[in-house]
């Protein structure tokens, strides 16, 4: 084999790792999952515990009172709307890409440095609007450099090296989502201040994502790509759904991967409110202290020492420090259900291990209603009582129904984990290699829109007079819709991906 070789073809891009005669070590897996790592290290927290303490405060002014979970499930639709648009395009596009620094670096780039202004926007957004703002030009970028990064991956990991790497991939996905979670929440009990704890947790994102932007850039070597036919930015825009329908196994894995990931991500958006729930109440009330004051219903500082009241009247609940444990200990379980899997699903097959993990997840919802009719009926017998009383009784059941939502939730997190050790080894055993950009782009549609998703069938769910019971019974219905569509996809575990140009004509 020539020492040097030239500028890679299309049909050449597939087999780039397993013909470069370098071998693929652990340094190697390193420097393709960091840049993982920091994507999830920011929607980690930023869903589930930045964005609602950003939105609460600016939302009513716009929604009216007891609206905010109304306002973040519309800030987190509109953000799915642009991951399909800008994620699949940015892929097909890199695909495409005959820059000298690499088809996919050069979009990270331009990714990061859009989605760092991003991340100002929102820590220091003084109404509703400008938080929209901040937020629409954070998904733009973050979904521009991951389009770009997805097809790095499969064009760097050899075909025998995907069950390893989709577990270490997993596992940095999970890393990053601990660390995203629990991050915040202990700033925000911290520093007793949810905003300026938000703002910190931000410029720390911002951080990491320039630290593994440099070892990505650095250490990941790619080849200059040449086009064998030329095409506009546009051409590729608009054909990036051509030929998909060649792939129709690929289709369905990507909608079963949306509903079953809509399920762990109901829990993890709303565990906060279920946590701070006034029927619930699975922690103490905010207190008014010197450093901390707040208003009661008729705007008036409440005296120190007073419980804080909300606009309608309601104690506050403090959940923040209850959250990150919580969080930590879910996804603890989920890491350690991420890498096994990855072997199991070489031995046993993909889908027989993502069986097993819908059953987990199926168990941990049923029985997450344990602890939330626990609760309800606590604060239901103890609603005669002051509230000094009040809280005496709450904190006979509070240790144990929070046990029981970590066993359970844990629950979820195995399953959650398990899925991500598979999913990308199996939806990689499906695609063409040499389009990887566009359709790892279409792919990660799933992964990123279940977020988005979750959050507004969420919201509406848990505002409406279901509640978090009808939340977790829809959990339970996510798990079997993704067993029924995940029954319809074939493995090809062991076979190369055919070439595009089977299933799509250049463009």
């Amino acid at each position: 084999m020539h020492p040097n070789p030239g500028p890679l073809a299309p049909a050449e891009i597939a087999n780039v790792a397993a013909t470069n005669g370098r071998p693929f070590g652990f340094f190697n897996y390193i420097t393709i999952a960091i840049y993982w790592f920091a994507l999830s290290f920011l929607w980690g927290g930023f869903l589930s515990v930045v964005l609602p303490a950003l939105n609460k405060p600016i939302a009513e002014s716009v929604f009216g009172p007891n609206k905010a979970e109304v306002a973040r499930g519309i800030l987190t639709s509109l953000g799915l709307l642009i991951a399909i648009i800008v994620q699949p395009v940015a892929g097909a596009i890199s695909d495409r890409s005959s820059s000298r620094f690499g088809r996919r670096r050069p979009f990270m780039l331009g990714g990061t440095a859009v989605g760092l202004i991003a991340l100002a926007v929102v820590a220091f957004s003084g109404s509703w609007w400008v938080l929209l703002l901040g937020y629409i030009l954070l998904q733009f970028g973050d979904n521009l450099s991951q389009g770009a990064y997805q097809g790095l991956m499969p064009d760097v990991v050899p075909e025998d090296k995907r069950g390893k790497a989709s577990g270490i991939l997993g596992i940095a996905q999970l890393l990053g989502t601990l660390f995203g979670a629990t991050v915040p929440g202990f700033l925000q009990g911290g520093l007793n201040n949810e905003i300026l704890g938000s703002q910190i947790d931000l410029l720390l994102v911002a951080i990491v994502f320039v630290i593994a932007l440099v070892i990505t850039v650095v250490f990941v070597k790619e080849k200059r790509y040449v086009p064998t036919t030329k095409s506009s930015a546009w051409q590729t825009s608009v054909s990036m759904f051509k030929g998909v329908s060649h792939y129709p196994d690929f289709i369905k894995l990507m909608a079963a991967r949306f509903i079953f990931l809509s399920a762990p991500a109901s829990i993890s958006l709303f565990v906060k409110s279920f946590l701070e729930s006034p029927d619930r109440r699975f922690v103490a009330h905010k207190v008014s202290t010197a450093g901390s004051q707040c208003l009661d219903a008729a705007n008036h500082i409440v005296p120190l020492g007073q419980p804080c009241l909300d606009s309608s009247g309601r104690l506050i609940m403090e959940a923040g420090g209850t959250l990150s444990l919580i969080l930590g200990l879910v996804l603890l379980a989920a890491i350690a259900g991420s890498y096994p899997t990855s072997a199991l699903s070489d031995r046993f097959g993909r889908k027989t291990v993502l069986y097993a993990m819908a059953a987990i997840g199926i168990l941990g919802g049923v029985l997450l209603l344990v602890p939330n009719f626990m609760m309800a009926g606590a604060v239901t017998n103890s609603a005669t009582m002051s509230l000094d009383a009040q809280e005496a009784y709450l904190n006979t059941a509070r240790p144990t129904a929070i046990l029981l939502t970590v066993i359970f939730g844990a629950m979820i997190g195995i399953s959650w984990g398990g899925f991500l050790g598979v999913d990308w080894a199996f939806a990689t055993d499906l695609i063409p290699l040499s389009e990887a950009g566009r359709f790892m782009g279409l792919s990660n549609l799933a992964t990123a829109g279940c977020q988005a998703f979750a959050a507004f069938v969420g919201g509406f769910v848990v505002d409406s007079a279901l509640g978090f019971t009808g939340l977790f019974v829809l959990v339970v219905i996510y798990y079997l819709v993704s067993v029924v569509i995940l029954s319809r996809v074939r493995e090809t575990r062991g076979r190369f991906a055919r070439p595009v140009r089977q299933a799509v004509e250049p463009v």
